[in-house]
């Protein structure tokens, strides 16, 4: 905000994860909810982040790009049978909406981190692949 701070002035200091990165069992309600209903957990994290943001608004841009991408190809091998060109255009276009999704998801989580002073653990490697269960 462009305001001068004290000399003595320091950042907080980043805090640990209250659970590890496998311990999502700990919280059996996250944990089904993120297994099953990812778009629906992914709306609950931006609605802690902003709640000017209803949840259903994200949940609803999560559903269309993972869901939406896998009906997409379900259909694509229905209407086109799967041979190896159908093949290659199914992985392309679910290749294509997770990483769509996966972008969106890593700002979230980089706002989250911010938000709540929150140690850095994942890649963008991570990003891409868990991003259903942010």
């Amino acid at each position: 905000c462009g305001q001068v701070l004290p000399e003595g002035h320091k950042a907080p200091a980043d805090e640990q994860w209250t659970t590890g990165i496998f311990g999502c069992a700990e919280d059996p309600e996250s944990c089904w909810t993120g297994l099953f209903c990812p778009c629906v957990l992914f709306g609950r994290n931006v609605q802690a982040l902003r709640e000017d943001i209803p949840r259903t608004r994200p949940c609803t841009c999560h559903a269309v790009c993972i869901e939406g991408g896998i009906a997409l190809a379900i259909l694509t091998a229905i209407f086109h049978g799967v041979d190896p060109d159908t093949l290659i255009l199914i992985g392309e276009g679910l290749v294509c909406s997770w990483w769509i999704c996966s972008q969106y998801t890593s700002i979230i989580r980089e706002k989250l981190q911010k938000k709540y002073h929150l140690e850095v653990l994942l890649s963008l490697f991570h990003s891409f692949l868990c991003m259903c269960h942010d």
